[in-house]
């Protein structure tokens, strides 16, 4: 073989090479599961203005965040709804729900522990649970956030993918192993609370008001607010 011909079969070589790593980058770069507007879900649809015992509280004004956290909520977010629920016993919860179709790390969903704080609040007793609700358990984070004579217990979890998760680690645990299947999932913050300096009683408040609301919603929108795992669904 002369020196042409070796350079020509080392051009190949180095050719295929390249090609074999760049469809290698293809391969392992995650991909976002939710690409387009329409399979965002509808928060304001999603979820009844009336249900079970409550209904909206239109008299009650949403607390109002900083123009910088304001700016941030909506570079992360893709879906917000933010509403104030009231029963007929004069007890109330405040629902948030928060969506964002890409959960990379720059991306991710930002917990409640942390917005808190950026508010002012002081956050303490931050506490793993699970709660009961109907026929599944769904794990669930607890916190306490103070302001001033302002106490509001806070019970939250974040739906990522198919997954639940509660704070960091959960929330980093579940994102790579999403990772490493080559998937972006999609993300949930599930978010209520109720201020009163009666702790565990507004714990039971806000799990009875969930309990209901998810008794209440379509098997779709159970499985956005819950994902498939905790509903059993997950292959």
């Amino acid at each position: 073989m002369n020196e042409s011909d070796t350079l020509r079969r080392r051009a190949v070589l180095v050719g295929g090479l390249f090609a074999a790593t760049s469809v290698g980058a293809m391969l392992a770069t995650p991909k976002p599961q939710v690409t387009s507007a329409s399979q965002m879900p509808d928060l304001e649809r999603l979820i009844p203005e009336s249900f079970g015992g409550w209904g909206l509280d239109k008299s009650i004004v949403p607390l109002s965040v900083s123009p910088e956290v304001a700016q941030t909520l909506s570079n992360i977010y893709d879906k917000t709804l933010s509403r104030t629920y009231v029963n007929v016993d004069g007890q109330r919860v405040m629902l948030s729900i928060a969506y964002g179709a890409n959960q990379t790390r720059a991306l991710q969903l930002h917990k409640p522990e942390v917005c808190y704080a950026a508010q002012g609040f002081r956050v303490t007793d931050i506490k793993l649970g699970t709660w009961q609700l109907g026929s599944i358990h769904v794990p669930t984070m607890h916190l306490i956030g103070t302001q001033g004579e302002r106490t509001e217990p806070v019970t939250y979890w974040m739906r990522i993918g198919d997954d639940i998760a509660r704070g960091w680690l959960e929330q980093n645990k579940v994102r790579l192993a999403y990772g490493t299947r080559g998937q972006i999932p999609d993300g949930l913050l599930f978010r209520v609370s109720t201020i009163s300096s009666m702790v565990q009683p507004a714990y039971e408040i806000q799990r009875r008001f969930v309990d209901e609301l998810l008794a209440a919603v379509s098997p779709s929108a159970r499985e956005v607010l819950v994902g498939r795992v905790a509903l059993g669904k997950a292959g």
